[in-house]
């Protein structure tokens, strides 16, 4: 072979070298380029992921824990259970007589408790209290008027409504049993289909009333209610200011989506509460605390110990309360202090030490 061959050949060789080379170069840039692509294309998903999902979480605390998210409550076995069937808890304060402190059931007041963390309010309408401020039956239309107002603005803070039939001075619910049925006709009759209302039909039947009198009272007032709101969640008051829950045990109403109340006041009772509940929860019967309070008059210091570790109990089980109560009234169950003249934009230091407790509660878990 000539030189010149040779040499052209060796060309060739070092051409197709440098050409392999480069197609080699390229291919590696190409490469390079397609994964930084791929990592763009991947964050950029990554960033809408977690966009879309803060979105979502936005929107869930708008929506919030009341009842846009949990919509009718139902009664499974012990539990209070929402729309999905999942098990909901509802915690928030009750008002105090509603002829008494009317104005802490305007809506400011009770969007400040959702504010802290309640997606409930109990509305307490005093039935017969001819020695005090009166009740409905001392006052029925400014009684209706105030209820009604209440139920409208639990209802507008996306927040459950416990119609409290405030049975108390006149110990027997059985007294004004025409009463409460003309009471809660009338508001089931205007709320029947609404999901965030609640029926508490006797808040604390005393004195020598026994579990067979609240028997003969709620199998008259439950099928009024039923009239109008077939399927709605309705409270039972039990014997002792409802502190004997146990005494349902041995005759349980037969109806469907009822819970039996108890109240418990840290510094008048002991601590028996855990075993009574959870007595009751194993035959069966699901429990309310549709009033809850701390007494240190009583039980002096030891009350808010004892008040904390029974919140805390509530939270930890996931059994719905109302705290007692939301008003500046000078006495020790209030949990505003008497100089606090504010209806919302609480600060620390307008809570009574029993309500720093009572609000510190609402947080739940």
């Amino acid at each position: 072979m000539k030189s010149g061959n040779k040499k052209g050949i060796l060309l060739l060789v070092f051409i197709s070298i440098i050409l392999c080379v480069a197609c080699l170069i390229e291919y590696a840039l190409l490469s390079s380029s397609r994964e930084q692509n791929r990592k763009l294309r991947s964050g950029q998903v990554q960033a809408e992921n977690s966009r879309k999902a803060t979105a979502a979480k936005k929107k869930q605390e708008l929506a919030g824990d009341g009842v846009k998210a949990h919509g009718k409550l139902s009664v499974k076995g012990i539990d209070l259970t929402d729309k999905n069937g999942d098990k909901v808890q509802l915690r928030g304060m009750s008002s105090h007589g509603l002829l008494w402190y009317p104005e802490y059931t305007n809506y400011a007041s009770i969007y400040e408790t959702k504010k802290h963390g309640a997606n409930m309010f109990r509305i307490a309408m005093y039935s017969d209290d001819g020695n005090g401020n009166g009740g409905y039956i001392q006052n029925p239309e400014l009684s209706w008027k105030l209820m009604q107002a209440a139920i409208e603005n639990t209802l507008a803070a996306d927040m459950y409504a416990v119609v409290d039939w405030h049975v108390l001075r006149e110990q027997n619910p059985l007294h004004n049993v025409e009463k409460a049925k003309e009471f809660f006709s009338k508001v089931s009759a205007l709320y029947g289909d609404e999901a965030g209302v609640i029926y508490e039909i006797c808040n604390e039947p005393n004195g020598d009333t026994t579990w067979e009198d609240i028997v003969e009272y709620a199998s008259q007032v439950i099928p009024v209610i039923r009239e109008n709101a077939s399927d709605a969640v309705i409270l039972v008051g039990t014997p002792d200011y409802s502190y004997s829950i146990t005494k349902v045990k041995k005759d349980a109403l037969p109806y469907s989506n009822l819970m039996y109340s108890y109240h418990f006041y840290a510094g008048q009772y002991d601590s028996a509460y855990k075993n009574m509940i959870e007595d009751c929860q194993k035959d069966g019967i699901p429990i309310f605390v549709s009033e809850w309070g701390i007494n240190t008059e009583q039980g002096g210091q030891d009350a808010l110990k004892q008040g904390t570790e029974f919140a805390d109990y509530l939270n930890q089980n996931g059994i719905s309360f109302a705290a007692w109560s939301l008003c500046n009234k000078d006495e020790v169950f209030s949990s505003l202090k008497p100089e606090c003249n504010k209806y919302a934009s609480w600060k620390e230091e307008d809570f009574t030490e029993v309500g720093k407790i009572l609000f510190s509660a609402l947080k739940g878990r």
